[in-house]
């Protein structure tokens, strides 16, 4: 049953953490970043051992996982609503799938010709540089493997979203953000 909660309340919190209003209101939960980092690193404690310090380092790698880099435009294109362009969400990312192509009897394919594969395999990466960094403070190899699923989850999101829902708004993204806040619930309780 803890599981359950840890995995629904990942979500809930992901979900602030992309600026979830106040039910009946147009105003974001306050301190909507913060909120994941220390709650998700209390479940982390409560899934191991308890200790104030384990519980500080790994809500401050959890905070500067997501705050450091962006990750809009991956989303974006992942979840089916928009193109590649000059961007600066990630550099380490950014590096990677703008050079990335492909040349097949004389024809050059770039990545970004193609926007829903951009985003994902965009995404994924900078998946991975967020759980990295909170795998570090974890100090656990499989977990810092499993940011490479955060394309996934979002393209998930724009399949429910955009396919399913008809929706053409942001709602792909929000759907993103409650599955990848299980995806990583679930790897908390599967690891941990």
């Amino acid at each position: 049953m803890s599981n359950v909660l840890i995995c629904l309340l990942s979500s809930l919190l992901w979900r602030i953490r992309g600026g979830l209003r106040i039910p009946f209101t147009n105003i974001k939960f306050p301190l909507n970043k913060i909120w994941f980092a220390l709650l998700y690193s209390a479940e982390y404690c409560y899934l191991t051992v308890w200790d104030f310090n384990k519980w500080l380092v790994s809500s401050i790698a959890t905070l500067v996982s997501y705050q450091s880099y962006g990750w809009g435009e991956y989303i974006s294109c992942v979840t089916g609503g928009g193109k590649p362009s000059e961007r600066s969400d990630c550099d380490l990312v950014d590096d990677i799938v703008d050079n990335l192509k492909i040349t097949y009897k004389g024809k050059v394919y770039k990545l970004t010709d193609y926007p829903v594969l951009f985003g994902w395999v965009g995404l994924s990466l900078r998946g991975l540089i967020l759980t990295f960094i909170i795998g570090l403070a974890f100090n656990n190899i499989p977990y810092m493997l499993t940011g490479l699923g955060m394309g996934t989850c979002y393209w998930l999101g724009g399949i429910i979203g955009r396919k399913i829902l008809k929706k053409e708004d942001k709602t792909s993204w929000n759907i993103g953000e409650w599955i990848f806040g299980g995806y990583l619930g679930i790897v908390l309780c599967v690891l941990f």
